[in-house]
């Protein structure tokens, strides 16, 4: 009986384990897409096209980018696929706005 109950508690605490990870990968993947966006709208804003490439390098591979250019400020949205332990594929965004800078516009 006892070894019944180690064997179902074993896999419980492996099922909460790999729970707890993916959760902490998509959290990593947000935050990586946030602060992405937030470069990529500040850049384009600022009117830098050598910063905004940089800033375009540097988001990870296979993330959509999509930068729109308002009538007062850039709006930058990234979207990353992140695979969860091979549960499947949880697409993540983030999503940020800039004011344009004194003499830069649309």
């Amino acid at each position: 009986m006892v070894a019944v109950e180690l064997c179902v508690g074993l896999l419980l605490a492996v099922v909460l384990t790999v729970g707890l990870v993916g959760a902490s990968l998509l959290g990593v993947a947000q935050a990586t897409a946030a602060e992405a966006s937030a470069q990529l709208a500040r850049q384009a804003a600022r009117g830098d096209d050598e910063a905004f490439a940089e800033a375009r390098a540097r988001v990870p591979k296979g993330a959509r980018i999509e930068v729109v250019r308002e009538h007062l400020g850039v709006q930058a949205s990234v979207t990353l696929p992140v695979p969860v332990l091979r549960l499947g594929v949880v697409d993540v965004s983030a999503r940020a706005w800039a004011a344009y800078e004194p003499g830069i516009g649309p």
